[in-house]
């Protein structure tokens, strides 16, 4: 009995031990591997062909602030409330509430089909193509 004990404590060990050092994500071969990336850094300085100070006011700094905005004076709206609608409202009418039932809900359906019964053709002029910019001439017969 104390040889399976002795085995048993000897396996966990191994096993802990294995676990333990399993947790080190840096090893050697890693580290090898990383560092055989060759890293291409482009420090190439663009040239504009030309001189960007004969375009900017004289004396320009780009970092002065040269608006103050605590300078400008913003005023407020009056709201005038002249315009008695509430007379032209139904009783307890509330504009910002949601619809409460789909019969609330208004919707356009696109399958719908409209039918003006106005036929065109009578008020424009003989030949038009409205995709080519007005009237086509008529041509002869014998073309």
């Amino acid at each position: 009995m104390n040889k399976k004990n002795f085995i048993l404590t000897i396996a966990t060990g191994l096993l802990l031990a294995n676990g333990v050092f399993a947790s080190n994500l840096i090893t050697e071969k890693d580290d090898r591997v990383i560092n055989s990336i060759t890293y291409i850094e482009d420090d190439t300085d663009f040239e504009l062909d030309f001189d960007t100070a004969d375009y900017l006011p004289e004396g320009f700094d780009p970092y002065e602030i040269y608006v103050n905005l605590d300078a400008v004076v913003f005023m407020e709206d009056e709201v005038v409330d002249d315009v008695k609608t509430k007379k032209h409202l139904p009783a307890n009418f509330n504009p910002y509430a949601y619809p409460m039932d789909v019969a609330a809900f208004n919707y356009i359906d696109q399958n719908d089909t409209i039918e003006l019964d106005f036929d065109t053709r009578a008020y424009l002029p003989e030949g038009f193509d409205a995709y080519q910019g007005g009237a086509k001439p008529a041509l002869p017969a014998g073309r």
